[in-house]
């Protein structure tokens, strides 16, 4: 067995390497596609834009809706990923969880 992937590690290790980039690739995409500084950035423009008098009423209106909508699609994703990290770390059924608490020793 050992040998056998001692022989196909010409082949195997470069596929890892590729996994590994895409792996990466994919984390930073979703990681920018649900930031929401960005988000918050073209609202404060739309809004700058309407003080300054570039873009109607009606169009902030319209444009707002858009990002706001887009501001609570992000929010609900973080709220979705922090629920599946709560889940993950939760104890089996049955299973007792442990709290250690550590006192200073400026208390003790």
């Amino acid at each position: 067995m050992i040998l056998f992937k001692l022989l196909a590690l010409p082949i195997t290790a470069p596929m890892a390497g590729v996994r590994y980039c895409i792996e990466k690739v994919v984390e930073y995409a979703e990681h920018e596609l649900y930031d929401e500084e960005p988000v918050r950035e073209q609202l404060l423009e739309l809004q700058i834009e309407l003080e300054e008098g570039r873009v109607t009423d009606e169009e902030y209106a319209e444009r707002e809706a858009v990002i706001l909508a887009r501001l609570r699609e992000i929010r609900e994703r973080q709220r979705e990923l922090a629920r599946e990290a709560a889940e993950a770390s939760a104890p089996a059924d049955g299973e007792k969880r442990t709290v250690v608490i550590e006192v200073p020793e400026e208390l003790e």
